[in-house]
């Protein structure tokens, strides 16, 4: 028996029951899939179901408000996946295009990648193309006793050449590629492999070596943490309504809403340093500190403050210069936050 239908056969007794494996609708294996790069399988799901069930159709996200969007995406991290997601659909129906059935067309939209797009032609339209993600990487490094760094796209280019040979008599490309994806995260795990009950260990060079432990090669970029300070401002109107902002900088939270912010390169100290830094930066009164929190990103560290502050000076000229506005208390939860912003809300639960 060959390899594909060696894992093909396990996969019929082993998949995962996942809600997107239930459908061949591309739209809706798209959606999964954006929401499964760098998010792990278990987090997913919930937000896979309420996703679709508001945007049932690409044409219903491409009319959908992007705020709404990032909203339902909110607390998933990654947010330029569902802009490009939301993207993606305008243009098609835009475009007035049929949704792209192969790699060579999906690979141009913005936020499909090469494991994105052949994920799709395969799943969708049987084209035979492997798909390469983390598991399937260290399935085949591992299987294949590739030695070279795995994460250079030289070697991933060189290991699909291999994978489209393998995959030459495979009826079910779609099928095959969800079998290596089960069988790296069930069976060939980064630690503590399951070597014993995997269905091609007789064949496999890292099993039958015993060298199982050096596979995959990794030699990854160094990149050193910063360290930010965020100053966020609780400010109210006489009304009682809060100010925030939309987020406009090219950066992981663009598009999502947040307080007024002071972001400084060092932490400040004392009582004193706050007033004088909230005082030069928005001429506000600072009360007090109400929340703290340290939150991490994938290189950089964030130590966050919240502030209560007064106004001082007029709110018209507040919101001229800052593009602040104030928003009726009651409809904070209908804007999407960053994480550190909704564990602040849920702390603080009298402002949601």
């Amino acid at each position: 028996m060959d390899f594909s239908k060696k894992i093909i056969n396990w996969y019929k007794n082993n998949y995962r029951d996942l809600p997107w494996r239930k459908t061949k609708n591309p739209y809706y294996i798209l959606v999964s899939e954006f929401m499964l790069q760098q998010t792990k399988v278990s987090q997913v799901i919930k937000y896979y179901y309420n996703f679709i069930k508001e945007f049932s159709s690409i044409k219903k996200l491409s009319e959908a408000d992007e705020k709404y969007v990032l909203k339902k995406w909110e607390g998933l991290g990654y947010y330029s996946r569902a802009r490009n997601l939301h993207s993606f659909a305008k243009e098609l129906i835009k475009k007035k295009d049929n949704f792209p059935k192969s790699y060579k067309h999906l690979i141009k939209y913005k936020g499909i990648g090469p494991y994105t797009a052949s994920a799709i032609a395969s799943i969708c339209f049987n084209e035979r193309i492997p798909s390469l993600d983390g598991n399937a990487c260290r399935v085949f490094s591992r299987y294949l006793g590739i030695d070279k760094n795995i994460t250079s796209e030289k070697t991933k280019n060189v290991l699909r050449d291999i994978i489209v040979k393998m995959m030459k008599t495979c009826k079910v490309p779609g099928i095959f590629n969800q079998a290596i994806m089960d069988l790296g995260s069930i069976i060939c795990t980064y630690k503590n492999p399951k070597c014993y009950f995997c269905p091609i260990k007789n064949s496999c060079f890292a099993a039958k070596n015993r060298v199982v432990d050096k596979f995959p090669v990794k030699i990854g970029k160094k990149y050193c943490i910063i360290e930010r300070f965020f100053y966020y401002i609780i400010l109210y109107d006489h009304k009682k309504n809060i100010c925030i902002h939309k987020r406009s900088k090219n950066d992981i939270w663009k598009g999502l809403y947040e307080f007024p912010l002071i972001e400084l390169k060092n932490n400040l100290h004392s009582h004193e340093e706050i007033i004088k830094t909230v005082w030069k930066k928005f001429n506000l009164i600072f009360n007090t500190v109400i929340y703290k929190i340290k939150h991490k990103l994938t290189h950089q560290n964030l130590s966050i403050q919240f502030l209560n502050c007064e106004i001082f000076q007029e709110k018209d000229k507040l919101i001229k210069k800052n593009e602040f506005f104030f928003i009726p208390h009651n409809k904070i939860k209908d804007y999407p936050f960053p994480r550190p912003i909704i564990l602040f809300l849920k702390h603080n639960k009298n402002m949601i």
